[in-house]
């Protein structure tokens, strides 16, 4: 069966290579909007869009969509839209835990999978001249949280409790796992 990602992230390409899948990538076309509510029920819901939205042009194929929301209690802490509210944003983080859910939805023609994974984040202390630099690197700005894991915003990060790659963007044991079900992946 094809296999289809949803998504255009590099970070969630590299996970899916480790995984030694073969798929090919189509972009789920969603409105890119303002994100409220609780936070997993959204991850969860905007993930099952994404894959719905691939797969209705592509009903043969296995398609995976994949949503990640920060927040911190129950505010989701979106996209900056430009690098002043990523300074705001990475301000309210400094020295605090916050929470990242990445939602997943796998539709296929047999199924219908939505799952989620949770982990915690903990910034250690920013001066300001450090998010400066950091929002000056362009990084943060294509990021929920304003930050990217796996890249220069590592050195913001003092602690994780939670699987590594939720944070990164795709929760890879329990997508493992679900695509073993599924018969995706033999292993």
């Amino acid at each position: 069966m094809r296999v289809i990602l949803a998504s255009s992230s590099p970070r969630r390409v590299q996970i899916l290579r480790n995984l030694g899948l073969k798929f090919e990538t189509i972009p789920a076309k969603i409105e890119e909007r303002k994100v409220e509510g609780k936070p997993v029920l959204t991850a969860r819901k905007l993930a099952r869009e994404k894959a719905l939205s691939v797969w209705r042009e592509n009903k043969d194929a296995l398609v995976i969509g994949a949503d990640t929301l920060v927040f911190l209690g129950n505010e989701i802490i979106g996209k900056p839209k430009d690098a002043e509210e990523a300074i705001e944003i990475l301000r309210k983080l400094s020295g605090r835990w916050h929470s990242v859910v990445t939602g997943v939805a796998l539709v296929s023609p047999n199924a219908r999978l939505v799952f989620h994974d949770i982990a915690r984040v903990k910034f250690r202390n920013l001066s300001d001249e450090e998010i400066w630099a950091y929002v000056e690197s362009g990084e943060p700005l294509d990021k929920a949280g304003a930050y990217g894991v796996q890249g220069f915003g590592s050195t913001l990060v003092e602690r994780i409790h939670g699987n590594f790659y939720t944070v990164m963007g795709l929760p890879v044991v329990k997508l493992y796992e679900n695509l073993k079900r599924l018969g995706v992946l033999h292993r």
